[in-house]
């Protein structure tokens, strides 16, 4: 008798950690929708505190850390510059800081930065660009990210430079109609198109 119960209590307890892996799993982005637009960018010039590195991106969660133990207020920032699909994971390169101002930085912040080993520098203001969003819930939300956003923003760049019937799609918000000018190719991406002329 008590073996069945052993059983049963292993079975529920397998069940439970296997329920909990996948609502962390989708918690952390592997269904979110991928939202591509072009147009206006969502901040104008801003003074960013960074480290650059080159190595795999599984390793940016310590400079995440570190920018944020500095400026826990400030609203961190990624940028990576190689599709990992691409190029080889030691030879990938990116810049993780903190955004310290969208106007004039405050000097006391900047020299603490600079001070933890950080570069300053002042992004110009840029009037057209091609964003995505996908949320960062988790530490997996960075590999899904990866994984996810890299072949949409691909091949939204590809096919909208390529083609001006598809901008013309973007407009209109008709994404049928573009799978079709773009033969297909991208049917996984929700594009939610803000073009500006």
């Amino acid at each position: 008798m008590w073996e069945w119960q052993i059983l049963s209590l292993t079975g529920f307890i397998s069940l439970v950690l296997f329920l909990v892996a996948v609502c962390y799993i989708l918690y952390s982005g592997l269904t979110t929708e991928i939202h591509i637009r072009t147009g206006l960018p969502p901040v104008r010039s801003i003074t960013v505190a960074y480290k650059y590195k080159v190595g795999p991106y599984k390793d940016c969660g310590s400079l995440f850390r570190e920018s944020c133990s500095i400026g826990p207020k400030l609203p961190c920032i990624g940028i990576f510059y190689d599709d990992p699909k691409k190029v080889p994971a030691q030879k990938c390169r990116y810049a993780v800081g903190s955004i310290l101002s969208e106007d004039a930085p405050n000097e006391e912040q900047q020299q603490l930065y600079e001070k933890h080993g950080f570069r300053v520098f002042s992004f110009p203001e840029v009037t057209h660009v091609v964003t995505a969003s996908f949320p960062h819930r988790t530490p997996l939300s960075i590999f899904l990210g990866v994984q996810r956003v890299y072949p949409q923003l691909n091949c939204y760049i590809k096919v909208t430079s390529s083609s001006s019937s598809f901008t013309k799609c973007l407009l209109n918000h008709k994404l049928q109609d573009c799978e079709e000018v773009s033969g297909g190719k991208c049917r996984d991406s929700v594009w939610k198109g803000r073009s500006s002329e």
